[in-house]
């Protein structure tokens, strides 16, 4: 077996596996004395078939599984051993006639891979934030503490400090055919969600409303108020849905006391409102200043991006495209999609150089550990602090179940890790901000 390249320039190249026959004939002979013993055909006992009968039926099919076996297993093996970073994946080319008999046999594949390229993170530079939290957003947090172990105080109709719990039921139409079972969403809203507050703020208790499946779909934030998302707003199975008031109350904040800082952060651990309030700003600072180094690190990338210079295998990735994507079907069509995509494959290139040549590696444990602490900064601004570290891990397995979860918790990983490369390495102009004016940053 015997692997040769031709570079078609410094990024893409013709890969040809070459096999000879003595490569994989002695697999497949194996494989077909192993059918042979335990195929079971009309007329003979178990193990007594003729191996040419089985040569005949199944010889062809096992020998093209076990070449095509060898021959990604060399053509790994040729990019690894070479350190080549693909882009996009091998493209094989059409094999005409082709013969497991024949003495060798030769598959060709167009490569694309990236160039050798270094980035100097001491030459880049950009504004890294010190985000405090205010004292406006201080109390906030705590009164969604004291809001989370309220006394709830039932109400007779919906006023501007109601709290209302909704039940939102698909209207199945009288001349719909066959069974229709669609489980109601319940959502429960305050005058923050003024869409939907707005919606039923004149109703009582038991009353309802219908909206129609196209209101929603143009009112996005309303769908969303309402539990449903963009995409399950425009492909509702019914026209109209039903929303019901199931309950309507109000609330008895708890106390700023002894009792209330126990059941946040544990037996004795915070004892006065001033510690509380110290607590709860080291926690929002923490937040808010994660938000902000990935902010200065998005900005060190945009530079790099816009400043050096990556040759990308542009006449391989049209191949590609063609190829790997049956919806393209012209040359024209996948050059339009490439020059829409450029910047993007090229941000992919330079992040993960940037991540092999900082030896950036990930595991299970830290994706798991990224989850749980996504789930304590959520819980942290509803004001729960103290869910224990079981309760945490399971909503973070569950969270993991979700591929796109899982996609997108493992990038935030690999990113944190060359945040903290980048953070030690670029230029950084240190400005003191609120998360107020931080929010106004976001938004230019």
């Amino acid at each position: 077996m015997n692997v040769t390249a031709k570079n078609h320039d410094e990024v893409s190249a013709l890969l040809t596996v070459t096999l000879e026959k003595a490569d994989y004939k002695e697999k497949v002979e194996k494989q077909l004395i192993n059918y042979a013993k335990n195929a079971q055909v009309p007329g003979f006992r178990k193990g007594k078939v003729p191996l040419s009968m089985v040569r005949k039926q199944y010889e062809a099919g096992i020998a093209f599984e076990e070449i095509n076996k060898q021959v990604s297993e060399a053509l790994n093996g040729y990019v690894n051993e070479n350190k080549l970073r693909l882009v996009g994946q091998p493209v094989p080319q059409p094999v005409n006639d082709f013969n497991h008999n024949a003495e060798s046999l030769s598959v060709a594949f167009e490569i694309g891979y990236e160039p050798e390229f270094t980035v100097d993170l001491t030459k880049y530079e950009a504004p890294h934030y010190k985000v405090e939290a205010s004292d406006k957003e201080i109390s906030t947090s705590v009164e969604n503490m004291q809001k989370r172990f309220a006394e709830r105080v039932p109400e007779e109709k919906i006023g501007k400090d109601s709290y209302v719990a909704l039940e939102v039921s698909q209207v199945v139409e009288a001349d719909a055919e066959g069974e229709h079972h669609h489980a109601p969403k319940n959502v429960t809203i305050s005058k923050e969600q003024k869409e939907a507050y707005d919606l039923v703020k004149k109703l009582k208790k038991d009353d309802s409303v219908k909206v129609s499946k196209e209101d929603l779909a143009a009112k996005e934030e309303l769908a969303k108020q309402l539990g449903f998302s963009k995409e399950e707003a425009e492909h509702l199975h019914h026209n109209e849905v039903e929303v019901t008031v199931k309950d309507i109350y109000g609330l008895n904040l708890a106390e700023l006391n002894q009792e209330l800082f126990d059941k946040v952060y544990g037996k004795d651990v915070i004892t006065t409102e001033e510690e509380l309030k110290a607590r709860v700003k080291t926690e929002l600072d923490e937040y808010f200043q994660q938000n902000a180094d990935v902010h200065f690190v998005n900005k060190i990338l945009e530079q790099i991006n816009e400043k050096e210079e990556i040759k990308l295998p542009e006449a391989f990735l049209i191949k590609w495209l063609l190829f790997s994507n049956q919806n393209i079907t012209s040359e024209e069509q996948a050059k339009e999609i490439l020059e829409n995509e450029k910047n993007i494959i090229k941000g992919q290139i330079l992040e993960g150089k940037l991540m092999n040549d900082n030896e950036i590696n990930l595991d299970y444990a830290e994706v798991l550990g990224q989850a749980e602490q996504l789930v304590r900064n959520q819980l942290a601004i509803y004001g729960i602090h103290h869910l224990g570290d079981d309760e945490v891990q399971k909503y973070a397995a569950e969270m993991l179940k979700d591929e796109n979860q899982v996609r997108q918790i493992s990038s935030e990983v690999a990113m944190a890790k060359l945040k903290d490369v980048i953070l030690e390495k670029s230029k950084k102009k240190e400005t003191k901000i609120s998360h107020d004016e931080f929010l106004e940053v976001l938004k230019k």
